[in-house]
């Protein structure tokens, strides 16, 4: 992840000249010409970075020499036993990385330590005046390994960090078994689950003829790794007895023991325990006290909830229904972090939108004409959530934890309170905006009465996120809030102040945040076969990529968007960057900007037609004329049952030809514009616009 910040007395180029930072007091910098004895300039710290010839003269990132090479991170390419391991380096030497941090009087890292590291101290002891050498042995005794272990992790990860300051924890991969991993002979074993072949387990280096792997991977999978808890000598067994019948001579059983020791322990207990094995890896952070947020993205608390409105599709005007929107809000000055909405349900890809908007820069006033910039972005120290499994899984913790270094709390079972900040942001947007547009649903039917929302419905999902986008940045964030002090009684108010005490935050430059969102998409290990990658029937091929072409058992680390299939990123192996790669079947106009529900949709119809046989990819005309009857389907669905008007609410359909009979509604005589729907949304606010 490339991160920039700005110091004092740095330096930083603007307008193609070189300046120095001669202050920084929020909302604004002070700046003065390199080497030249001109005035000072003062800007907004905001307009500055989001400047496009602005570029920090510290700005941490790797060289791109190909335009199509998008993102490279080592440690996607680890396995989880060795993921595991830097995780569990970095957890050690935390402590000393804030120590440093604090010497430099960072204050975030000493509201951090004393917040998760208060064991390491004593007594009424101060974290400044701590010495490095007797953090080490506390630390040591704490974790029950030696100084010079820690000294040597620490040493490894600032080793990396001089070069790449955020790229440090590459430093803690371990070297235990790198000359072995890279023999010419060396193989991969791939062990997926014995009921989801989906889904890849573990993969783990071994030193054996091409035709044992098959065998060894069958018994691992359907002997070894199941409650019946059979042991590795009769595993041994087993497998020799395939091996014998096959007419290869037996595995050595010392072998075989080696090959144990290598998958995975966390796999082996939760695959031959069981469910009792949950518990143990579940990560206890649910001990979170609602105390006060110290300093601006001290903690974000982030939820989702069902809007009060009905919205109509762009092109057909048909009723969609209410769309989810998930809101982020910084505890301590009230600014509203982030906001994604969209038809699709709680889910992880929706948690990964929403905090990729709250990292990057807005930019409303190009995209949505904003009076004013959405000032808030960066990387909070904690995030907050609330108990559903859409927050509490892997793929979340690792963005958190590992890709934005920050920690997870969750809310506590049946403590409403303790999200009770967010809960009253959704009740602000809710009164304040939604209920006075056109379709709103009100809260209840007693409010509701006789109105009738899906007649009146006339604003588009687009529409609804342009009005949000404007109240938030324009009003909500300069209005008086109860929650907040006296003085700096508005959310904004409030945010620059707190910016004096805790510095401006990190920020990933404009021209760096493709990379950072291909970093956090999620992953697959594919192979690369003469057709190119297979995934749900889908093929991604480029003649660039033709040299990867190998056996099945080969797979590469590929990147892929679940609200785009039209595309993938896959990392060659040995070089620095991923390379994007467009679907060639069925063709990249039939479904350029589909997301993977709807391409599972129109499968389905196809296969239940008896027009696409199992494997088969369907053509662009059998995709056109599966939307069209899809389509046609949508308006019955919207009036039947809830599951099925769900179902349709999520469809993304583009029809090049529309039967005008079947739409519900022209919405063109009815259009409004912005200013208009902006003003019902805020005229019942207090808002004071001093």
């Amino acid at each position: 992840m490339n991160l920039s910040d700005l110091k004092l007395n740095g330096e930083i180029e603007y307008y193609g000249l070189k300046y120095v930072i001669l202050t920084i007091e929020p909302p604004n910098v002070k700046l003065k010409r390199n080497n030249t004895s001109g005035d000072a300039i003062t800007i907004n710290y905001f307009e500055l970075i989001t400047n496009p010839s602005f570029h920090a003269g510290k700005s941490i990132r790797r060289s791109i020499e190909n335009d199509s090479r998008e993102y490279f991170s080592v440690l996607e390419s680890l396995d989880d036993k060795k993921r595991e391991e830097v995780s569990k380096r970095l957890r050690i030497i935390r402590p000393l990385l804030l120590l440093e941090k604090i010497k430099q009087n960072h204050f975030p890292s000493l509201v951090e330590f004393h917040q998760n590291y208060e064991d390491l101290l004593n007594e009424n002891e101060n974290p400044e005046k701590l010495k490095q050498e007797v953090l080490i042995d506390r630390l040591a005794i704490k974790n029950s390994i030696s100084k010079r272990t820690i000294k040597r992790y620490l040493s490894s990860y600032r080793k990396v960090s001089i070069e790449n300051p955020l790229f440090g924890e590459e430093g803690l991969i371990s070297e235990a078994g790198t000359g072995y991993k890279y023999r010419r002979d060396n193989k991969i074993l791939i062990i997926n689950h014995p009921n989801y072949p989906e889904i890849i387990l573990d993969q783990i280096q071994i030193r054996l003829s091409d035709e044992y792997i098959p065998i060894i991977k069958e018994v691992i999978e359907k002997e070894y790794l199941t409650t019946q808890r059979k042991n590795k000598a009769h595993i041994i067994e087993v497998i020799n007895i395939q091996c014998s019948i096959k007419g290869l001579a037996p595995v050595k059983p010392e072998t075989m023991y080696k090959i144990f020791e290598r998958i995975s322990s966390k796999v082996i207990e939760r695959m031959r325990i069981g469910k009792k094995a949950l518990n143990k890896y579940e990560e206890v952070n649910r001990g979170f006290a609602n105390n006060e947020a110290l300093y601006p993205l001290h903690l974000v608390e982030i939820d989702h909830t069902r809007m009060d409105i009905e919205v109509i599709d762009e092109k057909s005007g048909l009723v969609k229904g209410r769309p989810w929107i998930t809101l982020g809000i910084d505890v301590y000055s009230r600014m509203v972090w982030c906001m994604h909405i969209s038809f699709e349900p709680p889910s992880a890809n929706k948690v990964r939108k929403a905090i990729q908007h709250g990292v990057l820069f807005k930019n409303t006033k190009e995209e949505f004409g904003t009076f004013n910039n959405w000032e808030i972005f960066g990387i909070p120290n904690i995030i907050q959530f609330d108990n559903g499994s859409e927050f509490n899984n892997l793929a979340i913790k690792r963005l958190v934890n590992e890709t934005l270094m920050s920690n997870i709390r969750f809310r506590p079972i049946a403590t409403p309170r303790y999200g009770g900040t967010i809960e009253r942001l959704f009740g602000t947007i809710n009164t304040k905006v939604l209920h006075n547009l056109h379709g709103t649903t009100k809260s209840n039917i007693f409010q509701k009465r006789e109105y009738d929302s899906s007649e009146n419905a006339l604003l588009t999902l687009e529409n609804i996120e342009e009005i949000l986008t404007q109240y938030i940045t324009d009003v909500y964030h300069f209005q008086k809030h109860e929650g907040l002090p006296l003085d700096c009684n508005s959310p904004m108010a409030r945010f620059h102040e707190g910016l004096k005490m805790r510095g401006l935050p990190e920020f990933i430059e404009p021209e760096d945040e493709d990379a950072f969102k291909i970093s956090i998409l999620p992953t697959l290990f594919k192979p690369y076969t003469k057709d190119g990658v297979r995934i749900d029937n889908r093929l991604y091929r480029t003649k660039d990529l033709s040299n990867l072409i190998d056996k099945r058992e080969i797979k590469y680390n590929v990147k892929y968007d679940i609200d785009d299939i039209s595309y993938i990123y896959i990392k060659p192996p040995n070089e620095d960057d991923y390379v994007r790669v467009n679907i060639v079947s069925p063709p990249y106009e039939s479904v350029q900007g589909m997301n993977a529900y709807t391409y599972k949709l129109l499968n389905q119809y196809l296969k239940e037609t008896g027009e696409l046989k199992r494997n088969k990819i369907a053509t662009e005309g059998q995709i056109q004329k599966a939307k069209e009857v899809l389509y046609k389907n949508i308006a019955k669905m919207y009036k039947t049952n809830r599951r099925a008007r769900q179902q349709a609410e999520r469809m993304e359909l583009d029809i090049k030809v529309i039967d005008k009979n079947d739409v519900k509604k022209d919405t063109s005589s009815k259009n409004l514009s912005y200013e208009q729907l902006l003003a019902n949304a805020i005229k019942n606010s207090n808002f004071d616009e001093n």
